[in-house]
């Protein structure tokens, strides 16, 4: 089993800059996300 010291849900603005400073800090993080990264405003307008 893989460990994460954190888990992002949602791959929107938000969710990929949280695991973006995350792992500049040294974390193993984990992205979960049913749609394409980016989230809705950037993918469906």
């Amino acid at each position: 089993m893989d460990r994460y010291d954190l888990l992002v849900i949602g791959g929107g603005a938000a969710g990929i800059n949280a695991v973006k400073a995350a792992t500049r800090a040294g974390a193993n993080v984990a992205l979960v996300d049913t749609g394409p990264l980016g989230g809705t405003c950037v993918n469906r307008g």
